[in-house]
C-alpha cells in the first residue's frame, strides 16, 4: 500500500503542494489497453478493496492487471499531477469514512511460478498461495507465512513475518517500478528490518518478487505449518473484518521485543468498543469492525489501547496498519 507524494504514518503534516491534483477525472486517452489488462472506476467505494470492510470512495479506482497497465496509470498519473493509494489485498489498511481524493491503483498482477527451489510472484499474488506452491512442491522455508494475509507486494513493503522469520529473509529479487522505470533490486536494497522496508519511505512500487527456497520434506513442512496455523486459528474467525496486528510489537531499549497484544491485555483493552469497532475477544492486539463501523470508530478504539498501554506500562505503540484520511491529520492515532 502506498500514497505517492503523501506523507506516511510517521508524518501527519498532511501538507501536499497546491499543483497536486485532488479531485482528478484522469482521461485515460493515451491508454490503449483492455479490460483484460486495465478496469477504470470512478466514485468506487475502497471498502470492499480492504479486509476492514471500511473506507468511502475514490475519486478513480483503477484495477491492473499486467505490469504495461501498472506503467501506463503511473505515467498518467505523474504527468497530471495526481496523487494516488496502491492496495494489494487491503490488510493493514484503514481508509477514512470520506474515501480518497485522487487515484487508487488495486494491483492484480497475479503471476506465479515455480523454477527449482526458487518461486516467482507477481506483487499482487496471494502469499498465501505462494505457501500453498512452496508445500506442493516440497520447497521449505516459507511455513512461517501460512495464513498471513495480504499479498506478495504488501508482505515486501511491510517485511511481513512471524515467528522469527519474514519474506526478507527468503527474497533474493524485488522488481519495482520507479517512477515509470522497471528495475530489479537486491534485499540489501530494500534495507529490509522488523517490519520495515525503504518501500515505506519511498514511491517505488513492487510489480514482483523471487522467493529462495530449499528442498524439503512435505510432512515436516505440513506439521510446522499446523502448529502455526493452530495459534492463528483463533484469530481468523470466519467473516471477521480485521486488518490484523494494530500496533507493532515494541523493542524496547535493551533490544528485547514485548508483544503488543500482551502489554494491551495487561491493560483492559480487551473491553475497548465504540460504535461498530471493538477490540478483539481473543487478540486484544486486533481492531475488528463488527458490521457497520466507521474508520473515526476504529480510530478511537485504536487511541484509547495505545493511551491505555502508555498508562499501564509506559510503552507508546506505534501503528503497524497504514492510515489514509484526508485531510492526514484526521488519522493521527
Amino acid at each position: 500500500m502506498l500514497v505517492w507524494k503523501l506523507p506516511y504514518l510517521g508524518d501527519r503534516s498532511g501538507l501536499v503542494p497546491n499543483s497536486w491534483n485532488w479531485g482528478a477525472r484522469l482521461a485515460f486517452d493515451t491508454l490503449t489497453l483492455d479490460r483484460q489488462e486495465l478496469v477504470l472506476k470512478r466514485a468506487e467505494p475502497i471498502a470492499p478493496y480492504t479486509t476492514f470492510g471500511i473506507g468511502g470512495p475514490a475519486d478513480v479506482l483503477v484495477e491492473v492487471y499486467t505490469e504495461r497497465a501498472l506503467q501506463q496509470v503511473v505515467r498518467e498519473a505523474i504527468s497530471s499531477r495526481t496523487r494516488w493509494l496502491l492496495i494489494g489485498g487491503g490488510s493493514n489498511l484503514l481508509v477514512g469514512d470520506t474515501g480518497f481524493r485522487g487515484l487508487v491503483i488495486v494491483n492484480r498482477i497475479e503471476h506465479l511460478s515455480v523454477n527449482g527451489t526458487h518461486i516467482i510472484a507477481g506483487a499482487g499474488a496471494d502469499l498465501g498461495e505462494v505457501v500453498e506452491a512452496a508445500r506442493e512442491h516440497s520447497l521449505a522455508g516459507m511455513e512461517f507465512a501460512i495464513d498471513i494475509p495480504g499479498t506478495v507486494g504488501g508482505a515486501i513493503r511491510g517485511n511481513a513475518g512471524a515467528f522469527g522469520r519474514s519474506v526478507g529473509d527468503i527474497s533474493t529479487r524485488i522488481r519495482l517500478l520507479e517512477g515509470t522505470e522497471l528495475v530489479d533490486r537486491t534485499p540489501a536494497e530494500l534495507g529490509f528490518a522488523y517490519r520495515h522496508s525503504n518501500l515505506k519511505t519511498n514511491d517505488h512500487i513492487v510489480v514482483e518478487a523471487e522467493f529462495q527456497l530449499m528442498p524439503g520434506d512435505r510432512s515436516e513442512m505440513d506439521r510446522i505449518m499446523g502448529q502455526h496455523a493452530a495459534q492463528r486459528a483463533r484469530r481468523k474467525e470466519k467473516g471477521l473484518h480485521t486488518a490484523g496486528c494494530f500496533f507493532k510489537n515494541p523493542i524496547l531499549a535493551d533490544g528485547q521485543k514485548v508483544a503488543a497484544g500482551q502489554l494491551l491485555e495487561a491493560a483492559g483493552a480487551k473491553e475497548i468498543r465504540e460504535g461498530g469497532a471493538g477490540v478483539h475477544a481473543f487478540h486484544a492486539n486486533y481492531i475488528v469492525n463488527h458490521g457497520g463501523a466507521s474508520a473515526n470508530e476504529v480510530l478511537r478504539v485504536a487511541r484509547e489501547m495505545k493511551r491505555r498501554v502508555e498508562e499501564s506500562a509506559g510503552i507508546t505503540l506505534e501503528e503497524e496498519v497504514m492510515v489514509v484520511m484526508d485531510p492526514a491529520r484526521d488519522g493521527a492515532v
